[in-house]
């Protein structure tokens, strides 16, 4: 794998190295073939990225499908075990291949258009295209996410969606390091880091970089970037309240949160401004 600078990789690098970045449906340790200069590279590659993971992890029902969910392209698609497809639910394989993780339930009426890549533990609502998501993540209810990068423990209100192609059809622009890099593509949407929240009706502009612990509310459309412990508009989150919320969300799934996972958001926190 190429070496690349960590920041290019923000804010999903904030919390994690570069080599434990969902790429495809494992990480980049396990594509040590893949050239990558910033974060939009794994949402460009991900077609192939998931194919090739395929070929070595094999495809297939291993967790429960209800009979009224639709699969188009069946081969195309690895559902692993404890996952579960609820009633009307749609994968959507035919443009790339979908990848469900362990235990993440996708619900009713949902649409995932591939490639998508759901981690383990997620909850999945609404529409999906051209996406990661690391574990743990909620998008339970209506929106659309697409050509996205999500990390964990992150929490979609209802309503949430993103933009992914500019009304003027030209190249999506990202902030990186402070500066505006064109990503050369004409779609692509947001990277939001670990614990970020944001509430119902929430519109993410085009090309939006969303930090760690991030809480964004009060409807309407965000910035391009949304710094990393904000608090709605430019208020920044209490420490104890931002990780009292954050422990409570890990409880809910039964994991509680470690001393060492504590001080990497500690050290975080202080270094925002």
């Amino acid at each position: 794998m190429k070496k690349t600078k960590s920041e290019n990789f923000y804010p999903l690098t904030l919390t994690r190295p570069i080599e434990e970045l969902r790429c495809g449906a494992r990480t980049l340790a396990d594509h040590p073939e893949r050239k990558i200069e910033y974060l939009w590279d794994l949402i460009i590659g991900l077609k192939e990225d998931l194919e090739a993971d395929l070929r070595v992890m094999g495809s297939g029902v291993k967790g429960q499908v209800h009979p009224t969910a639709v699969i188009y392209n069946k081969e195309n698609v690895l559902i692993e075990e404890g996952a579960e497809i609820e009633a009307q639910a749609v994968l959507d394989a035919r443009q790339g291949p979908i990848y469900i993780g362990k235990n993440t339930v996708v619900k009713p009426q949902t649409y995932l258009k591939g490639p998508v890549s759901i981690g383990p533990e997620c909850r999945i609502g609404g529409e999906v295209t051209h996406s990661i998501f690391h574990g743990y993540s909620n998008k339970a209810h209506y929106g659309f996410i697409g050509h996205s990068y999500i990390g964990e423990w992150v929490n979609l209100g209802a309503g949430t969606t993103n933009s992914n192609l500019k009304n003027n059809y030209g190249p999506v622009k990202v902030n990186v390091n402070g500066q505006e890099i064109n990503s050369g593509q004409q779609f692509l949407g947001c990277f939001i880091g670990d614990f970020a929240k944001l509430g119902i009706g929430t519109l993410i502009t085009t090309g939006a970089v969303i930090g760690v612990g991030a809480n964004v509310f009060g409807g309407g459309v965000t910035p391009k970037i949304v710094p990393s412990f904000n608090w709605g508009a430019n208020g920044k989150y209490k420490y104890d309240e931002f990780i009292r919320a954050a422990a409570a969300m890990m409880q809910r799934r039964g994991i509680k949160m470690t001393k060492q996972q504590a001080g990497i958001l500690a050290e975080l926190y202080k270094a925002t401004r």
